[in-house]
């Protein structure tokens, strides 16, 4: 791993650069109330993100719903949080920094994240307005999704990048798989939704406490 060949840096959101945990969970419970069902503290959140909404009602609803349910309130919460996601979302310490700092020294930046690509683009301009993203992928409905391969091999074209000239900033185990496997320099984030362990297991190249140390790691 030489990082002085990375030429690119691309993150994840939720867990990364935005403590998205408070917000998701408000919506979700605010959507399985309609539905009679009881709500889950928040402090569950962070344990559900990661792996699409389906997943996420699979954890959080009680046994017994019908399968038949999950696609309507999946959908219902899809709206809601669309409409919702900017009440109590945080930065994390340093990111707004950080992508100043990239973005200074001529690195291009650009996010993957598996939410809708209309909710990425109201994150982000919510919390990072006037940041110039390379690319900001979201579900789109048509691009292949986090940890799909061609999702890596299209930003590599995008970006007109080899895979080692990238690197890929998350704090999940789709997030180190998916930059593992693609070949791009996988650095996981131990503030996130999953622990070091996780973050190692799943291919983590290298982990960073904040990211001023990312920042040095980078300017060495």
């Amino acid at each position: 791993m030489d990082l002085r060949k990375v030429k690119a840096v691309l993150f994840d959101l939720d867990g990364t650069l935005l403590d998205t945990a408070k917000d998701i969970g408000t919506c979700l419970n605010e959507v399985m109330c309609r539905y009679g069902y009881p709500a889950r503290p928040l402090s569950d959140a962070p344990s559900f993100i990661g792996h699409g909404r389906t997943f996420m009602l699979k954890l959080a609803l009680p046994e017994g719903v019908s399968e038949a349910l999950y696609p309507v309130i999946a959908d219902e919460y899809a709206v809601h949080y669309r409409a919702n996601c900017a009440r109590f979302t945080e930065h994390f310490p340093g990111a707004r920094e950080f992508l100043e700092f990239l973005q200074g020294r001529g690195y291009l930046t650009g996010m993957i994240t598996n939410k809708t690509q209309e909710t990425a683009e109201k994150i982000v301009k919510a919390y990072f307005p006037g940041n110039e993203f390379k690319m900001l992928w979201g579900n789109n409905g048509v691009r292949p999704l986090k940890p799909s391969l061609e999702s890596a091999e299209l930003a590599c074209r995008t970006l007109g990048l080899q895979p080692e000239e990238i690197m890929f900033v998350g704090d999940g185990d789709t997030d180190m798989a998916f930059a593992s496997k693609a070949g791009f320099v996988a650095c996981g984030v131990t503030w996130g939704y999953r622990s070091r362990e996780v973050l190692l297991e799943n291919g983590a190249d290298l982990l960073i406490d904040s990211f001023a140390e990312l920042q040095n790691l980078l300017s060495a």
